[in-house]
């Protein structure tokens, strides 16, 4: 008789699990990703404005267009904040299906361990068993094999 794990449905849905884990946690990591791309475009973007202020200042560039940058600069500043928090939480959500699949994995990797005890306690026995057989056939050829003698 083949080796049957009782838990296998458990096995099945452990596996399906980490897998469900595994795809939540890709999908999360490219939306952080996107984020810290975002972020990123908005701080070269901060960097060139500052260079442009800067050069307004330094070439006695008219009030009006200094202000304009200046509130450029704040709108850019605020803009930065906001896509700093969305990545934020991004990242809270990346660490999170971690997380999840960290436990996913332990409760599959118990259910594999027992998995694997049980086959060796299985084999074990199916040895024992082939063992006790062929003892049983040893003891019968060689009862066979003294009546013969004896007759």
């Amino acid at each position: 008789m083949p080796f049957q794990f009782s838990l296998e449905s458990v096995l099945r849905l452990r596996e399906e699990a980490v897998e469900r884990a595994k795809d939540q946690l890709a999908v999360e990591m490219v939306q952080m990703n996107q984020a810290q791309q975002q972020v990123d475009e908005v701080n070269a973007r901060i960097g060139q404005a500052r260079e442009a202020f800067r050069e307004s200042m330094s070439n006695g560039t008219d009030s009006g267009l200094v202000v304009q940058l200046r509130q450029f600069m704040v709108s850019l500043e605020n803009e930065r904040e906001n896509r700093q928090m969305t990545l934020e939480g991004y990242q809270a959500r990346v660490e999170a299906c971690r997380k999840a699949l960290l436990s996913a994995r332990r409760k599959l990797d118990t259910i594999e361990s027992i998995r694997v005890r049980r086959l060796k306690e299985y084999e074990h026995k199916e040895r024992q068993e082939a063992q006790k057989q062929l003892d049983e056939l040893v003891v019968q050829g060689v009862g066979n094999g003294m009546e013969m003698r004896c007759a």
